[in-house]
């Protein structure tokens, strides 16, 4: 029953194949990227390239649960434009990778996500950025790789940083289902969880949720913000839902996320 409603957890994905949306539609170029994950998954990201001389930086994007990149990269394919290089990659059994994902190889992605980078890009510090399940993707990637390979800023949105948790509090959001809130401590792991997540310190970490988020509630990044240690913030979205922040209230979070990252 835990397993059945918890759409966002480590043991549920809903990966598809299929192509959503053509970066060229958007006049967007890019690089089709293939590396190995240390279990030997094949895993496929798209590379698009600062259209700035000079690039600001290079963001790493954890995508969230369902579907794959091809509709995901469209939350942000207006970065290039501002001078950021974006890559983005599917966990496996996502789109073109290969494999089935786990807690464990999802991690692994990212991993070999980071090495890539480092190996063929610029060796500068990265920009983890995680929504939704690639939150806590994105947050234990950061713990395995940040004492070999310098990361800038981690951002989360809309996300949480324990599955045992996030498993009682939606067990815990129905009158049917809140006396099994136990049980996500039975049937749910932790071994990739990156708490506690003040071991972040001293990176950067920016937390995002939107007030009306009814997948992941506002009190998961909450909770995250207060176990957190400086320097951090959180910023919560008005108006804003699950995947929704950077289109709501005129687009004005695009603005504020490249404040924050100059």
């Amino acid at each position: 029953m835990a397993l059945a409603m918890c759409g966002c957890q480590s043991l549920l994905y809903y990966p598809t194949q299929g192509r959503y949306y053509d970066p060229a539609r958007l006049n967007l170029q890019y690089e089709d990227v293939h590396f190995k994950t240390a279990s030997g998954d094949d895993i496929h990201g798209w590379y698009f390239a600062s259209r700035q001389k000079e690039s600001k930086g290079t963001i790493l994007f954890f995508h969230g649960n369902a579907e794959n990149l091809s509709s995901h990269f469209m939350m942000f394919y207006w970065l290039p434009n501002e001078g950021y290089n974006y890559f983005i990659f599917d966990y496996p059994g996502y789109g073109e990778s290969s494999g089935t994902p786990t807690p464990e190889n999802t991690v692994e992605a990212g991993v070999a996500a980071a090495a890539w980078l480092k190996a063929n890009r610029e060796n500068r510090p990265l920009i983890f950025y995680g929504q939704s399940l690639g939150g806590i993707i994105a947050m234990q990637t950061a713990m395995k790789i940040k004492d070999h390979q310098a990361i800038r800023n981690i951002v989360v949105e809309g996300s949480f940083s324990s599955y045992q948790k996030m498993g009682k509090r939606v067990l815990s959001r129905s009158y049917w289902t809140w006396l099994f809130q136990p049980l996500s401590y039975v049937l749910l792991s932790d071994a990739q969880s990156p708490e506690p997540i003040g071991r972040f310190s001293p990176i950067p970490l920016l937390l995002i949720h939107g007030e009306n988020d009814p997948v992941i509630e506002v009190e998961s990044s909450r909770e995250m913000y207060e176990a957190a240690r400086d320097p951090k913030e959180l910023w919560i979205v008005r108006n804003g839902h699950h995947g929704d922040l950077f289109q709501v209230n005129n687009r004005e979070l695009r603005q504020k996320f490249l404040n924050y990252l100059q």
